[in-house]
């Protein structure tokens, strides 16, 4: 309606309507703020959160370090070995994953060495910091190169050498289809490809909370 046409009582009326309007508008307002709210956490959740355990994972290719050489990888390929797949998700420049290697190496020589799981570090470039394939390598063989866990001789590393692929995603396109909450972070795989135990998912307390604990109740059972 036209300005002209509203009917707006004067400050002598009885009724003074703007105190309403006002409250009126800002639960309108805080309204639809919730309701945006809503809708992204729901866009979050419903396409962007990956991790329920029991769901096939999403395939993902990328350049793999093993022995020296870089190679074109796909997960997909290795799904149906009769092979249980762990991922691994770590920055070389996280001093959580720098503790991890060590548990890293006693589960591969249990686990791994063996042939009856696959193992896979993907090497996201998650935190702010300066990142390289050569810190990768480095950080994977134990070699003598100053920048792992920041500043650190990633010689001086916890555990053994990682003799298993090691995939660059450096550019963090993995890391965002998964999207895990942080690093380091473990999948287990059965070995068509459904995600069995995801670390994430299991705290503290939890009696497959450590990885350890995961392969052998799955892998052993």
């Amino acid at each position: 309606l036209p300005i002209q046409q509203w009917n707006i009582p004067s400050k002598q009326g009885n009724t003074n309507i703007f105190p309403i309007v006002i409250v009126f508008t800002i639960i309108l307002l805080l309204a639809g703020v919730g309701v945006i709210t809503y809708l992204v956490f729901k866009e979050f959740n419903d396409e962007n959160y990956y991790g329920a355990e029991g769901e096939m994972v999403p395939n993902f290719s990328g350049d793999a370090h093993d022995n020296g050489h870089w190679n074109d990888f796909e997960l997909y390929d290795y799904l149906n070995n009769n092979q249980f797949i762990l991922i691994q998700f770590i920055d070389t420049d996280c001093p959580h994953c720098w503790n991890d290697a060590e548990s890293m190496s006693d589960n591969y020589a249990q686990f791994g060495a063996n042939g009856d799981v696959m193992f896979i570090t993907v090497a996201s470039g998650m935190l702010a910091t300066d990142h390289s394939r050569a810190e990768i390598v480095a950080f994977q063989e134990k070699g003598d190169f100053v920048g792992c866990n920041r500043d650190n001789n990633c010689a001086d590393r916890p555990g053994y050498v990682h003799n298993w692929l090691y995939v660059d995603d450096l550019d963090m396109q993995i890391f965002n289809v998964y999207n895990p909450p942080g690093v380091p972070v473990h999948l287990l795989l059965s070995p068509d490809g459904i995600l069995i135990w995801n670390s994430a998912n299991h705290d503290q307390g939890d009696p497959l909370h450590e990885l350890s604990d995961a392969l052998s109740y799955f892998v052993n059972e």
